[in-house]
Order: structure tokens, then sequence, then C-alpha cells
């Protein structure tokens, strides 16, 4: 989560309620959106001085906007530069590990739920990359709007679109790396299915 926050920053300073949902779009199939989970994160931030923020009232209404530091920058880049390790830990599996201990009439059911609730997930990420699809191109003109909110060192980099193509790429393969996931997963527990209806015996 503290790298998310970090990221998140890196591209524009917003409020707490602005990163939930930022979270819940980008990144609903690697981290948590709860608020406590967010919290937690910022408040771990501020005490590494890694985060600040200016408060304000708009309407009557107590604003903290957060924006990053130089300590979380170098946090930051550190922890993106740093090769990627295999960590896929969902407790719920454990579900399935344990689904022989429940009635047989209940497997297909139970199954047949959790492939409803990927294609609900794999449909999220469809719209996530037709969002994509129909943003403008990266331009001078987007540029200049990045360089107004964001916290990239540009004048450290000789060509500056290139570098945002760069982070805009990433992105968009972290996010086709969901959407196969998904589409695994879905044949899988459809396979799965079939594997039962066949007698419960893999080959």
């Amino acid at each position: 989560m503290d790298i998310i926050i970090l990221g998140l920053l890196m591209i524009r300073k917003c409020t707490v309620y602005e990163m939930r949902k930022s979270i819940d779009m980008c990144f609903s199939s690697i981290s948590s959106n709860s608020m406590g989970s967010i919290q937690a994160a910022i408040k771990k931030l501020l005490a590494n001085n890694m985060v600040r923020f200016n408060e304000y009232v708009e309407s009557g209404v107590n604003k903290k906007v957060y924006e990053i530091t130089d300590a979380g920058k170098g946090c930051f880049y550190a922890s993106v530069s740093s090769p990627m390790r295999y960590k896929e830990k969902n407790m719920e599996l454990s579900k399935l590990f344990f689904m022989g201990f429940t009635n047989k009439e209940s497997w297909r059911q139970l199954i047949d739920a959790y492939i409803n609730e990927l294609k609900e997930e794999q449909k999220a990420l469809h719209s996530i990359r037709t969002i994509i699809d129909n943003n403008p191109a990266i331009n001078e003109e987007y540029l200049e709007e990045l360089k107004r909110t964001s916290s990239i060192r540009f004048e450290e980099f000789a060509n500056p679109i290139e570098y945002v193509k760069g982070i805009a790429f990433f992105q968009c393969a972290t996010l086709e790396l969901s959407i196969d996931k998904i589409a695994f997963e879905i044949e899988w527990f459809e396979k799965l299915k079939d594997t039962m209806e066949r007698g419960g015996t893999f080959e």
C-alpha cells in the first residue's frame, strides 16, 4: 500500500478519498481499497516524513491534500527500481482447498458463484481499458498538464514525452496482465467443473 500511495502522489497531489477512488479503479486486483488500510499507510508515511499535507476548508468541509516529499520520492524510486518478487497469497483459495468438507451438492454452486465474481471483475477491467483507449494521446499538451500536477522531475529527462510514454506502457501492461489472469482463472474453474462432472479426478 505504501508504494501505491507514493506512486499516486508522484502523479498528482490528492486527498484520501481521491486516493481511494484511484486504488479502486486501478489496483482492485492488487490491493485493498479500505479506508483503514489507506489511513494506516498514510500514518506510517507521515511518521517517516515521506508525505506531507496541506489543510484547508472548502464549503465548510475540512480537507487535507497530500503530496510526496523528497524522502518519499527516494523510497519510491528505490522500490520500483528493484526486481519484482513472486508474491500471490490469496486467503480465499483456502476455501477451495477445504471445499471437499462441504456438501457435494453445493460444489457447483460455489464454483459458479466464484466464476460470476471473476466475470464481474473482468468487466470492470475491460471498462478501465476502454477509458484508457479513449484518453487523449501523450503529447505536449498532456505533458504540460502532468508537469503542473505531478511530482516528477521532468528536467532530469532529455525526452520527457518518451519518459511519460514509458510510465504509461507499464501501467497498461499491468492492466493487461490482470485481464489475462482473470481470463485464465475463468477458464481454469470451468475446466474444474468439467472434472467434477467426470467424477472428480484430474487427468
